[in-house]
């Protein structure tokens, strides 16, 4: 094991030697400023550094996590504290990965720790140790110094770029074929990949068993390790931005095959430090490495280069390619030329090895281009280098090529001019791609050469189409001496649509004085009228001015087909001289105006240079206003043409000699007679409905004039006369037919009926009404009504009765009725229509809520008389209280009384009946149901229900006692009259006592108990002494058995022996039984008292019931039943005082008895003897008692009729036989009633008597 450990170290050295070397090659190449003394750029490296130093590593397996034992070799630190523990929540037991990379010191080791063999952890689980360096480094060497035996197989990996896969590294394993599947041993000659993992067996060993050094060399073995800057290869396998240790195979002795825990336990990784020695990767060209804006790690870059790792140039900085900072040339990224119109470029390899400069710009401005941006984009120019590119702006139809020469011209097509090539040459038009296309005006339409550009002719006034070649519509005969082009249809002003006429040729009206003036005369304006003079030559024209020359008859007239054609004056001038000033005056349809020559005056071809020619156009552009007459007028002038005159004005200074006229000729047409010119100025018209002629001058058939005889000019409009007739096209009269008549046939003759408008023979036919009377027809439907029928008849045949009246007059449904007069009782509106049916005469409209064939009911929710002569006192309405009543408008037709719902009354049903209240809509009322003892009367409020209730009674129905009353009865209830100091309520029981405070007794608690005293002040009840406690208990003692012989007395049916006779005798004392005799007695005399009593009741009840006979009168029918009862009851009553008379004697005997004799032996024969009187008085109870309850049915029944009968006397017997009944209801026979000695009172009677029942 020492050997090894001293390999282990020579190796370590060994590494450590290599290391320095790489490293002192490096700073020999200087690794400072990127930049000498002079400013120029020189290779530059950050400093080198344990890139592991304090990042933060992580592991795949720490121990502790769940705290374990682990129990270290012997030899190794802390072995001899025999097992520890490793517990991560412990920061004193913790191993976690941050101890991996911290500073590490051999006095004070920390380490980084595996779990145990014990958990699993060996081959084939690995655990893995991963470290990032936050960017990419140059990796010179990797040491690890473990804490444990070195691990027999753990293999090195790492990351060249982030993101990217784990490559080999190295390995280290003594059994490379088998763990890694790899050779020992590798070695590479010049030529082989260098970048490949070796794996070798040289730290693998198990000892030492602590402190062992791995330290792996990146470029250990590699050839090209001395020519490091020439190897691309090399230089991306040192290059790397995480690493990853993974431990494969724990080193044992063997002893883990028996799976002894303790031995487990003592196999585990474990490294103290973690190293890693390189620079920053800047490629030469940064010497410091810091983080950037997002606190990523990177090279502060210079060489004008840029990215984390400085591994490539500047945008602007692209003329050579990018290269790694050696020490011979540091390959600085020099900047692009654009000539100042870029500031962005790339990387051109093919200019870079054609020109040595591989900057190529982008986006060249000022509209240059090429690598440099040194020349114009294409069809751009300058004037010299120093000078902006400008656009040739050639046309790109005009020119020959877009671009121009260096002065901006462009060469042009045929036809085409301009420094742009952009415009026609004249004549020519529309440039396109073949050039310009040559003009094609109409010279008759056109005023000149047309549009360079669009092609479009200037066109005369009323003329169209883009060659000037048709006329506007409204126009026709096209013709180049024509000053607008086209002449304006004429029509008459009906039309303007024309065309040239066929059939016409031209025409010339002369006068050529050869023979004399031919009918011209002279006009002045003057004083003096100069006479005409001729000559064979001509007529001579005046030169003092003012003086006219009219045309004869034939110039005049309808001259309508000279429109637009010229006057031509020949005339005879001095030599050298020219003709004076001459207008043509032209008048006609009351219209003047004067014409000037259209054309300067010119030799005649006539060869005569002595005579000229005017011509003047029959058209309104030859006038002399400044605003001519509509064409429409001047043609309106010529069609009647009343003068034509040659005026002058004078001859003016310079003019001298005789002017003659020669020769006036008009051009006019005429119908084709000969050979001869066409007169294409002739127009014809195409007509609008109504008009015909060549012209529109006539009204076609059916149409007239508007206004009666005006001429051509005037509108052509309809006849008027409706298909019946024709009329007169210039008056517009109609003849009318087909039984007609009307300035129009607007309407039928009388006798006839139809509507004339519709324009045929059989528009109007005879009337269908009776006597041949006037009839009419309705423009809706078009039905025939008779307008003139007989009195009291109406209809569209007189077939039905006038309103108001009724009948069949033409037997329509039957035998003929004559028209009556309807009979609706007078309550109809006579203003009204439809009042009866015209057939039945049945009214209709009833008014004032009547109904019936006559209106002689009253409708359905009314009563009264239909028939009443004042509307006030006819049908009124039902007026049904909603919630009493059936229905709202159901009631009787005379009274008016409605229909009422069970319990309620009233006409309206809008009260509740007597013992009823709470009306409620479809419910009715509801009973009082005041109690027959407790209420006055069966009455109550009419809303809330409330009985009137007799005194001390309370409740809505008078059912209960008030507090502090008692005895509920008919006539009413008690006052209790507690005693205020000694009762403990107001309220007392049914049977009038009160119910007393501790110490007081009585019925009404108004003294004190035995024993007891009252206080001074009156304050309470205060008990006596104890000496008085004595006679309470002897007291107590009687009544004891007292209470159980009333107990014996209520269970026993007398049938047995008297059982507590041993109470009586036997056990008690001599006083006990004197005292007994003496209670005996003061009952007797009690009860004999009640019997009294009572007998006294029965004899006012038996007068009562006579009075009662009295009144019912059983003679009268319906009183038999209640007779009946009547008798049934006073028999019960007779039995009732017999009984009652009976135990009176009884007890009368029982009392001798005891008196007689002080042995109770005969006890038991005197209570058999009671009790027989008992069951025949509970006998005679049970019988009274029916016989009331059939009593007090009979008595309901009648009650009414008692009412009647005899009011309120009949109603107090009633209440006096109710409140006698009441005393005598039947009670528990043999209950004991005891007075104030002691006993108890139960169920006492109304009145005072105190009773002892047997």
């Amino acid at each position: 094991m020492a050997v090894s450990r001293v390999l282990s170290l020579l190796a370590t050295v060994a590494s450590m030697a290599l290391v320095i070397l790489e490293t002192h090659f490096a700073a020999g190449a200087g690794m400072g400023s990127c930049y000498d003394g002079a400013g120029r750029a020189q290779r530059c490296l950050p400093e080198f550094e344990n890139a592991a130093f304090g990042r933060r590593a992580e592991a795949s397996h720490t121990c502790g996590r769940p705290p374990e034992d682990f129990c270290p070799h012997v030899g190794a630190p802390g072995a001899g504290l025999q097992c520890q523990r490793c517990d991560d929540a412990d920061p004193r037991r913790r191993h976690d990965a941050s101890y991996l990379t911290d500073f590490h010191s051999p006095d004070d080791s920390t380490w980084w720790q595996s779990p145990s063999m014990a958990f699993g952890v060996q081959y084939p689980t690995s655990v893995n140790l991963t470290l990032s360096l936050g960017k990419a480094y140059e990796i010179t060497y990797v040491r690890l110094k473990f804490h444990t035996s070195r691990p027999e197989s753990f293999a090195i990996y790492k990351r060249t770029y982030a993101s990217g896969p784990w490559e080999p590294y190295q390995y280290y394993s003594a059994s490379c074929q088998k763990t890694y599947g790899r050779p020992e041993g590798h070695y590479l000659r010049p030529g082989e990949d260098e970048r490949v993992a070796f794996c070798t067996s040289e730290f693998s060993d198990i000892s030492p068993l602590n402190g062992g050094n791995v330290a792996f060399s990146t470029l250990e073995g590699r050839p090209s390790a001395y020519n490091f800057e020439e190897s691309p290869v090399l230089q991306e396998w040192v290059t790397s931005t995480d690493l990853l240790i993974s431990l494969d195979r724990l080193n044992t002795f063997g002893d883990d095959i028996f799976k002894d825990p303790r031995v487990l336990q003592s196999y585990y990784y474990a490294v103290s430090d973690f190293s890693v020695g390189g620079r920053c990767k800047c490629n030469g060209h940064a010497s410091e490495c810091e983080p950037n804006e997002a606190g990523q790690l990177a090279c502060r870059c210079q060489h004008n280069t840029t990215g984390v790792d400085c591994e490539r140039c500047l945008p602007f900085f692209q003329d050579r390619p990018w290269a790694r900072g050696t020490a011979e040339d540091a390959n600085e990224c020099l900047p692009c030329n654009c000539s100042g119109h870029s500031e962005e470029c790339t990387f051109d390899r093919e200019l870079y090895r054609s020109t040595g400069h591989g900057g190529h710009c982008q986006r060249c401005r000022d509209h240059t281009t090429g690598p440099h941006c040194e020349r114009c984009e294409k069809n751009y120019y300058r004037w010299s280098p120093k000078t902006p590119c400008q656009p040739c702006d050639c046309h790109p139809a005009g020119s020959l090529s877009l671009q121009c020469d260096n002065s901006g011209v462009c060469p042009c097509k045929p036809t085409v001019t301009g420094w742009k090539c952009d415009r026609c040459l004249p004549g020519f038009h529309s440039l396109s791609e073949g050039g310009c296309r040559p003009c094609a005006c109409n010279v008759a339409g056109s005023l000149g050469t047309c549009d360079p550009r669009s092609g479009n002719c200037p066109c005369k006034e009323n003329v169209e189409g883009s060659l000037c070649d048709r006329c506007r519509p409204g126009t026709f005969n096209l013709q180049p001496h024509n000053p607008v082009g086209c002449s304006n249809c004429f029509c008459y002003g009906h039309s303007k649509v024309c065309s040239p006429a066929a059939g016409f040729q031209e025409h010339h009206i002369r006068s050529d004085f050869r023979h004399g003036a031919g009918g011209w005369q002279t006009r002045s304006t003057g004083v003096s009228k100069r006479p005409l003079q001729w000559s064979q030559s001509g007529l001579l024209l005046g030169l003092r001015g003012g003086e006219e020359l009219s045309a004869p008859k034939k110039f005049l007239g309808d001259q309508r087909l000279s429109y637009g054609q010229p006057v031509i004056l020949t005339l005879q001038v001095p030599p050298g001289g020219s003709p004076p000033p001459i207008q043509l005056r032209l008048e006609g349809a009351g219209l003047a105006l004067a014409l000037r020559p259209s054309s300067l005056p010119s030799p005649q071809d006539t060869r005569q240079p002595r005579r000229v020619q005017l011509q003047f156009l029959l058209q309104e552009t030859s006038e002399e206003a400044e605003s001519p007459l509509p064409n429409f007028h001047f043609q309106r002038l010529l069609s009647n043409l009343t003068a034509l005159s040659i005026w002058t004005s004078g001859q003016g200074p310079g003019h001298s000699g005789q002017v003659l006229l020669c020769e006036v000729q008009l051009t006019s047409a005429r119908p084709q007679r000969e050979l001869a010119p066409p007169a294409a100025w002739v127009e014809t018209c195409l007509c609008p409905q109504g008009y015909t002629g060549q012209f529109c001058e006539f009204c076609a058939l059916g149409y007239k004039r508007e206004i009666p005889h005006g001429g051509p000019y005037a509108n052509c409009i309809p006849c008027t006369c409706n298909q019946h007739g024709t009329c007169d096209p210039n008056t517009g009269i109609c003849l009318c037919g087909h039984h007609t008549e009307g300035p129009s046939c607007e309407r039928c003759m009388p006798g006839f009926y139809g509507n004339a408008f519709s324009g045929r023979a059989d528009d109007c036919q005879p009337c269908p009404c009776p006597g041949q009377s006037a009839c009419a027809t309705i423009p809706e439907s078009g039905d025939v009504v008779c307008t003139h029928c007989p009195p009291g008849q109406r209809g569209r045949r007189c077939e039905s009765c006038e309103d108001g009246f009724f009948g069949d007059p033409l037997g329509l449904s039957g035998a003929p009725q004559p028209c009556r007069r309807c009979q609706c009782s007078g309550n109809v509106d006579l203003n009204a229509v439809g009042n009866c049916d015209p057939h039945s005469g049945h009214c209709l409209r009833c008014l004032y809520n009547t109904t019936g064939a006559h209106c002689e009911h009253c409708r359905e929710g009314f009563y009264g008389s239909a028939v009443a002569t004042r509307p006030v006192d006819k049908c009124a309405s039902c007026s049904c209280d909603l919630r009493g009543s059936v229905s709202e408008k159901t009631c009787n037709p005379v009274t008016g009384q409605c229909v009422c719902l069970p319990y309620v009354s009233g006409r309206d049903c809008s009260r509740c009946s007597p013992g009823f209240y709470d009306l409620q809509s479809g419910r009715g009322c509801q009973s009082c149901k005041c109690h027959p003892l407790g209420s006055l009367e069966n009455k109550c409020h009419p809303k809330t229900g409330q009985c009137p209730c007799r005194p001390g009674v309370t409740g809505q129905a008078c059912d209960r006692c008030q507090l502090g009353f008692f005895g509920f009865s008919i006539k009413g209830c008690r006052d209790c009259r507690c005693s205020p100091l000694g009762a403990a309520s107001s309220q007392c029981h049914e049977n009038s006592t009160c119910v007393c405070r501790p110490g007081f007794v009585g019925y009404k608690c108004d003294r004190c108990q035995d024993n007891f005293f009252l206080a001074d002040g009156d304050t309470g009840c205060q008990e006596c002494p104890t000496c008085y406690a004595l006679v309470k208990e002897e007291a107590a003692k009687l009544k004891a058995r007292l209470m159980l012989m009333e107990e014996w007395l209520q269970r026993s049916d007398c049938g047995s022996p008297w059982g507590p006779l041993d109470i009586l005798q036997g056990e008690a004392p001599l006083g006990d039984v004197y005292q007994g005799h003496h209670l005996l007695q003061e009952a007797r005399g009690t009860f004999l008292q009640q019997m009294v009593g009572l007998e006294d009741s029965v004899k006012a009840t038996w007068e009562q019931l006579q009075v009662l006979r009295g009144h019912v009168h059983c003679a009268q029918a319906g009183a038999q039943k209640t007779c009946i009862q009547l008798a049934e009851l006073e028999e019960t009553l007779q039995s009732s005082s017999e009984e009652v008379l009976r135990a009176a004697s009884a007890l009368s005997f029982l009392a001798s008895l005891q008196k007689g004799s002080s042995t109770p032996t005969n006890w038991s024969h005197l209570a058999s003897e009671a009790q027989i009187h008992a069951r025949s008085h509970r006998d005679t109870a049970t019988k009274i008692e029916a016989t009331l309850e059939r009593a007090l049915l009979a008595s309901n029944a009648s009650y009414e009729l008692l009412k009647l009968m005899e009011g309120r006397v009949a109603s107090e017997a009633q209440q006096e036989l109710e409140d006698r009944v009441s005393l005598y209801s039947p009670g528990c026979p043999g209950t004991l009633f005891v007075d104030q000695a002691g006993l108890e009172l139960r169920n006492p009677p109304a009145s005072d008597s105190r009773v002892l029942g047997l």
